[in-house]
């Protein structure tokens, strides 16, 4: 492990590819592109901030069913997926909670951080352009953002009247599932008036995999590990299935629609945008409440086959109805623009076990934002902000072990920016308040404040050093504190009998009403070339938590595992490093790149009785190059990823298997004027590789997806 870990701050690899085709493959990497993120329109050369973009044609090539799925091959960032229609993005090890998704600078107002098996709300093939940052982002996006952001951009509310009428058409199909998906898009508008409409459609079967869903090797040591195969014998465990070829309840089907329209004025806007979305997607055999490994068979899989096709399988039904407004207005003076943003948002979901309802998931929230853009002295700008939400939550039927709760907050921040000579200095702070109430004797509210600090020494005009500290608080989320809590004493319920077990994580999960902020002060060191044909960057970092939250195994009850959310110490350091580079130019149109990549992450506890331990689920070392080759109108790319084995691992976690991926991309330009006709085919998994990504939490009953591939037709005017 440390070997290889060495190997990837060797290597400095990278994930641009510095292939200059002459149709649209010409800036998909751009590096002076504006940050939207930053909220200060700053170029990822200006400011410290460790970020991603996808957009364009990277991120069409990218795009895929999950968002995790759309931008795990960004160094630092992995998906873990639960089946199919779940992949949530990890950055640095850190996921769920500790990372926020946006939807155009507001949060999706789901439920994707109350467990593992709830997807996120967004589609990232509508959208404009996906912005990541790594690692600690809370002055801008509050407490849940310690971890990372992924912000997804698009263009539901226009900010600008379009010369005329475009649009877009995607077809593709994918033969690992055999998937179908349709895209439709529209902008236009006239006058001071313009409009957005777009829509998708996704449908998908049962995916295939190479070998056999179950790993029974895994089950057998995690149930000798817990010493409950005999328990399990006499308790008679209903028989897991086992298929062979294919991964069973995995098929999908999700439909969105949008529209959006908006007056545009000669120093400003205002629009209003509603989103309707419904998704349905199975979870695999395993995921809801499957425990060690008897029952797990192998013959007569035309039969349990059958079983499955007709048994309880469990579904999620979910249903969104969301609307946003958003204005913005440019001034004169100190202050140069306004923004606010206002979204509401109308959630459910409802796991469906078989014919019956077991449990309905609603939230139903509110979130505005608005900020304010100035200018200052010579080299002087910031943004200060303010940002409120307010959610209802509640999960009543079978798994309802989190008590209803009416959750606040609020913050106010402020982020500064200063140029002098060779250096860019950055500094801002942040102050939030969070409530909780349950209804019950359980309220709660939480004061937090972060702070951050970084310095961008630019000591060539390609070339960039950069040092940032920042100081994050987040307070506990609902899930950490009252899950299995008796709201009425603010307890765990005394009563084991009435302990709810999560069936996502097959455990019975009880949270902790006084758990304390958690801490995060994150040191960063990057360097960055930015210009030229040589484009790499490397960032290393080290983050160490005060009162880090976990969930750890702390005993059994009736066969069952029983974790509670404890807090220790913890420190998280890693490497992420990229480079891009021209091979071969054979001419002005036809060039050959190459990009290398990797990304380390080390993950464990440093106080307590489990100190020293490594946290769990956290992805292992990958390294890895991609060659780009364009020729006109043709670009065709090849990517290599080797994923290391994963042998740091939490207690009654196993280790995973290390593997190496091929992905491939074709695609071709049809030259039309005015208009742009793309035919492309990717191949994933290309060798057939027997893939369980260590970050996902059904590994052991669901690997990753066989070879497959998928056949695209995108068509814009």
């Amino acid at each position: 492990m440390k070997t290889k870990a060495l190997a990837l701050a060797i290597a400095a690899c990278g994930a641009w590819v510095p292939v200059h085709a002459q149709h649209q493959h010409d800036h998909e990497h751009e590096i002076e592109e504006i940050i939207v993120t930053s909220a200060q329109n700053k170029t990822r050369a200006q400011t410290a901030l460790p970020i991603d973009v996808l957009s364009g044609e990277a991120l069409s090539r990218n795009a895929a069913a999950t968002l995790g799925e759309t931008i795990k091959n960004t160094v630092g960032v992995h998906s873990t997926s639960f089946g199919a229609g779940v992949g949530q993005p990890v950055i640095r090890g850190l996921s769920g909670n500790r990372v926020t998704v946006l939807q155009n600078n507001l949060h999706t107002l789901d439920a994707s951080g109350a467990s593992q098996d709830h997807a996120s709300s967004v589609e990232a093939l509508l959208a404009e352009r996906i912005e990541i940052l790594r690692g600690p982002a809370t002055l801008l996006y509050g407490d849940a953002a310690i971890g990372g952001v992924v912000n997804v951009i698009d263009n539901r509310i226009p900010n600008e009247v379009p010369a005329a009428t475009q649009g877009a058409v995607e077809l593709r199909s994918s033969t690992v599932d055999s998937g179908e998906v349709g895209v439709l898009r529209f902008d236009g508008g006239a006058g001071k008036f313009a409009w957005h409409l777009d829509g998708v459609y996704r449908q998908s079967d049962d995916y295939d995999i190479p070998g056999r869903a179950v790993d029974e090797a895994a089950l057998e040591a995690l149930a000798h590990a817990h010493e409950e195969e005999h328990a399990q014998e006499e308790a008679g465990h209903e028989e897991l299935e086992n298929t062979k070829g294919f991964v069973a309840n995995s098929s999908t089907e999700s439909q969105s629609l949008t529209g959006g329209a908006s007056w545009v004025g000669g120093r400003g806007f205002i629009g209003l945008a509603i989103n309707r979305l419904e998704n349905d997607y199975g979870l695999p055999p395993g995921a809801h409440g499957a425990h060690g490994h008897e029952g797990v068979h192998e013959e007569n899989l035309a039969e349990q086959t059958h079983e499955l096709e007709h048994g309880d399988e469990v579904r999620i039904e979910m249903e969104q109805t969301r609307v946003d407004l958003e204005s913005g207005l440019e001034l004169d003076g100190f202050l140069e623009s306004l923004n606010m943003q206002l979204s509401s948002n109308r959630y459910e979901h409802r796991e469906v076990f078989g014919p019956e309802v077991g449990t309905v998931f609603e939230n139903d929230g509110l979130e505005g934002r608005f900020t304010a853009n100035h200018g200052g002295p010579e080299g002087w700008s910031g943004v200060i902000g303010l940002q409120v939400t307010d959610r209802d939550f509640s999960a009543i039927g079978e798994e309802s072990f989190i008590p209803q709760s009416d959750i606040r907050s609020a913050g106010l921040f402020v982020m500064e920016s200063l140029e002098r000579g060779d250096f860019i200095y950055e500094f801002g702070a942040r102050v939030g308040r969070q409530s909780i109430e349950t209804r019950g004797a359980c309220d709660q509210s939480e004061t937090t404040l972060s702070a951050s600090a970084a310095s961008i020494w630019n000591y060539r005009e390609d070339s960039n050093l950069s040092l940032a500290l920042s100081h994050a608080q987040r307070a506990p989320t609902v899930e950490e504190l009252y899950s299995n809590v008796d709201a009425a004493i603010c307890a765990t319920a005394s009563d084991p009998e009435s302990w709810v077990e999560h069936a996502a994580t097959a455990r019975i999960e009880l949270g902790h009403a006084d758990l304390d902020v958690e801490v995060a002060n994150n040191l960063e060191i990057g360097w960055h070339k930015h210009l030229g044909d040589l484009k790499a960057e490397v960032n290393l970092f080290y983050n160490q938590y005060h009162d880090f939250i976990y969930l750890s195994d702390v005993g059994e009850f009736e066969e069952t595992v029983v974790s509670r959310y404890l807090q220790d110490d913890a420190t998280f350091k890693g490497i992420e490093a990229q480079i891009a580079f021209p091979l071969l130019r054979f001419s002005e149109k036809q060039h050959l790149g190459l990009s290398l990549f990797g990304d380390y992450v080390d993950a464990e506890l440093d106080s307590g009785e489990n100190k020293g331990d490594d946290l769990p689920r956290i992805p292992p070392a990958r390294l890895g190059f991609e060659l780009a080759y364009a020729h006109q109108d043709w670009l065709a790319r090849l990517r290599t990823t080797a994923v290391n084995e994963q042998d740091k691992v939490a207690e009654g976690e196993l280790p995973t298997d290390s593997y190496t991926r091929v992905d491939a991309y074709l695609d071709y330009h049809l030259p039309l004027q005015n208009q742009e006709l793309i035919v492309f085919v990717k191949g994933l998994n290309l060798l057939d590789e027997e893939i369980r990504d260590h970050t996902s939490f059904l590994k052991h009953y669901a690997p990753a997806p066989g070879r497959s591939f998928e056949l695209g037709l995108r068509y814009r005017f």
